[in-house]
Order: structure tokens, then sequence, then C-alpha cells
């Protein structure tokens, strides 16, 4: 069964569900280990900000992460833009609906965004590789941020087989151009564009693969044959989370000398 298909049997049920959306909002964020690394690194450039910060989030997909800005208007207001309008009726119906106030979906290409000196913050999360002209994303980036502003990317490395380049999964993207970049090679795309400091790391080392399976891979292969896998899906969260908390917590701790995904801030 193809990869699209399993995403449309998702975000399908998530559109018709406002509380099974909660539900995988609350799973994504308590276990995937990308949501962790990303959730620190936002916390981490918020530090000692007194006003809210002003984000940019292009390709949100089916708008997991978003939940991590939810109801915390004092602290972050949010655009969010992509390309695919099902997922821009969807999250949007979701936010309004549980009176969320401070995230604002809209339909929109970061190909052709061309507003300059708007925000603090911005994310590429599983973006670049479904770009094909990634330099100009990320001059757009550039540009859309204020000075001094952050570019927080979370992306595959050159280290990234077939298989783990489905660490995108429930990504909703089109066609895929790169498998993933080395540190030196972004850095470099990076200060091209003008970011003046650029600091990157590798994440999803053994530890975070084998974490990815339990929370991610398997998973999905059981939603690809019935959507039953639904109805046991908490008794499964429930056997893992421990081992799932572990692993995480080893990976994000842990240097890296290679892993199969990239973490950078690059700063304007």
């Amino acid at each position: 069964m193809p990869a699209r298909l399993n995403n449309d049997i998702i975000t399908d049920v998530l559109g018709k569900h406002s509380w099974v959306r909660k539900f995988y909002i609350f799973l994504t964020h308590s276990l995937l280990l990308k949501n962790n690394i990303i959730r620190r690194e936002i916390k981490l450039c918020g530090r000692r900000k007194k006003k809210a910060q002003h984000v940019l989030y292009p390709g949100f997909g089916m708008g997991q992460l978003l939940g991590l800005f939810a109801k915390q208007g004092s602290k972050y207001n949010v655009l969010a833009i992509d390309k695919d309008p099902k997922m821009v009726i969807q999250s949007s119906g979701y936010f309004q609906e549980e009176h969320i106030n401070n995230i604002y979906c809209r339909s929109a290409d970061i190909l052709s965004f061309n507003e300059q000196n708007v925000f603090d913050l911005a994310l590429s999360i599983n973006l670049l590789n479904y770009i094909e002209d990634d330099t100009r994303a990320l001059t757009n980036l550039y540009h859309a941020l204020k000075k001094p502003g952050i570019l927080i990317i979370f992306n595959s490395s050159n280290y990234a087989d077939d298989k783990a380049s489905k660490l995108n999964i429930g990504v909703y993207k089109d066609h895929k151009y790169r498998n993933g970049y080395g540190i030196l090679e972004l850095k470099h795309k990076l200060k091209e564009v003008g970011f003046s400091k650029v600091k990157a790391r590798y994440v999803y080392g053994t530890f975070g693969i084998l974490s990815w399976k339990l929370t991610t891979a398997w998973p999905s292969s059981m939603v690809k044959s019935s959507k039953l896998f639904f109805a046991i899906l908490p008794i499964y969260t429930l056997v893992c989370i421990p081992f799932v908390f572990v692993l995480n917590l080893l990976d994000i701790n842990f240097k890296h000398k290679k892993g199969k995904c990239v973490v950078v801030k690059a700063f304007k």
C-alpha cells in the first residue's frame, strides 16, 4: 500500500474526530523523539524573551507540531502555511473548535512567500527534501526573519537510507528531490543565503532509530493493515512508553558522530 494512502487514512480519521486528533497530538508530543527534540530547541530559543515571539511554520502537514504552541498566546503567535488546502482546513477547524487563537493556518507556498522582517522564529521540519529549489526556500525563510531571528531545521541527513527517510511519516509532501543533507553542506547553504551563525548536530542514532520503530514504523504498518488498530493503540502505547522514554533520553543526550537526521539552528 502506498505511503500516500497511509497518510490519507490517518488524515481522514483526524479530520472527522477532534478527540482522535487531540489524542494523536498528545501521543506525538509525549513519545516521538523528533517532537521532543524540536520542543527542546524551541524552548531554548525562547529563553529570556519578554514579548510573544512571531513564528513561521511552512509545510506543517497534519499539524501535530503546532500543538507545541497551542494556548501559549503570551509566548507565541504562529503563522502556519501549507500548500495542501485539506491540511489547512482540518487544522484550522480543530484550532477553532478548541478555542486556540494564537495559531493561524493559511494556504501558501514557501517558494512564493515574500513577507520580510516579520518573524522571530521559523521552522523547517522535514521540508527541504521535498523542495527542488531549496536555496530559494532558505532565502525566503531568511528574509522572513527579523534580526536577530532563528531558523530551526529538522531534516533527514546524508546517512539516511530509503527506510530512514520515512522518518518523515505523517508529513504530507509532494515529490522527493533528495534523501538528506550532510552538516557541512547545510551549513554552507545557510551561510550562502545570509545566516551569520549556524549550529548543527546529528540525531537519531541507534537509540533514536529503535524509538522511531516503536512509535512510528510499526504502528504505521499496522494502521495500513486495518483501521481497527486505532482501538488497541492506547494499550500498545502504554506498553511502549517506558522503553521509548529511555531511548529518547539516551538519543537526545548522546553526542552522535553520525545519525539519520540533522538538527540545525541558523541565526540571522
